[in-house]
């Protein structure tokens, strides 16, 4: 049966450092949302009502996201392992199932290696699994150019941004546009500065791909865009490190899986059946 639907925005407060986050009713297991790299937990509504009904939800904002503090410099995936570990330890308080989408899919990958005991199991959601290849193609001035108009829409006024959107996604509803240029509006636009700069292994210091995936221990399973960062190839590497972990090739998703457009509830079916198959 699903549970009445409440959630409550508060603050997780390290000392000087304020980070945002939502919690919902106890629902049912314990489950944490990881926002994609310049995402809040608002991006992720679509999935929330349904989610929060079957769990007891919560939802972090990366520092330099939503309305969590800015800390110009110290935006490196470290930073995210470290908040989302003291997070489950001093606020959630016992061990949580984990969605990370993109980046937050990295954070979960990272935590669940280096805090086992914080994680009960763990969705990743289209995250890419060979971060050495992303580093190369991170140098390219392709990508360069793309994080650099993603760093200079970064912290525009809500407005601004919507005439920006609306010119940039013509075929894309309203609701779109206002959430996506709210969700930038609340951007550091030096979360994307190693991005611009094409030194992703600054960002990904300290982070060994191979360790990560042949040492995750808990149920595991990763959800594969078929138009998304993770290759065929990728998925099967992850298997033949560790072949407990499960792939499910999203058929016809890009990298949003559906969240964004319309089609979230194949992404619902699979976060609740695998949750319930433990």
């Amino acid at each position: 049966m699903e549970g009445i639907l409440t959630l409550q925005e508060r603050y997780f407060k390290r000392d000087s450092l304020k980070l945002n986050y939502v919690e919902g009713s106890e629902n049912g297991y314990t489950f944490l949302i990881l926002p994609a790299y310049d995402n809040r937990w608002q991006s992720y509504s679509s999935i929330i009502p349904k989610l929060s009904s079957n769990t007891h939800l919560f939802g972090l904002d990366a520092r330099g996201r939503g309305r969590s503090d800015r800390t110009p410099g110290d935006y490196n995936l470290y930073f995210s392992l470290d908040d989302t570990a003291r997070f489950i330890e001093e606020i959630v308080r016992k061990p949580c199932h984990i969605f990370g989408h993109s980046s937050g899919g990295w954070t979960g990958l990272w935590l669940a290696l280096e805090y086992p005991h914080l994680v009960q199991s763990l969705i990743v959601g289209d995250s890419s699994l060979d971060v050495k290849s992303l580093i190369k193609i991170g140098k390219s001035e392709e990508e360069r150019e793309s994080n650099r108009r993603l760093m200079g829409w970064a912290g525009k006024p809500y407005e601004e941004l919507v005439s920006i959107f609306s010119e940039r996604y013509k075929d894309k509803p309203m609701d779109f546009i206002e959430m996506r240029a709210l969700t930038f509006s609340q951007v550091d636009p030096n979360i994307y500065l190693d991005w611009a700069d094409g030194r992703l292994d600054l960002y990904f210091e300290g982070y060994e791909q191979e360790e990560v995936i042949r040492g995750i221990q808990c149920p595991t399973l990763v959800l594969q865009a078929e138009k998304g960062m993770i290759s065929w190839e990728e998925a099967l590497w992850a298997r033949s490190v560790n072949n407990d972990i499960r792939v499910k090739q999203m058929t016809g998703m890009d990298h949003w899986l559906g969240i964004q457009n319309g089609r979230e509830s194949a992404i619902l079916s699979e976060i609740i059946n695998f949750l319930f198959s433990l």
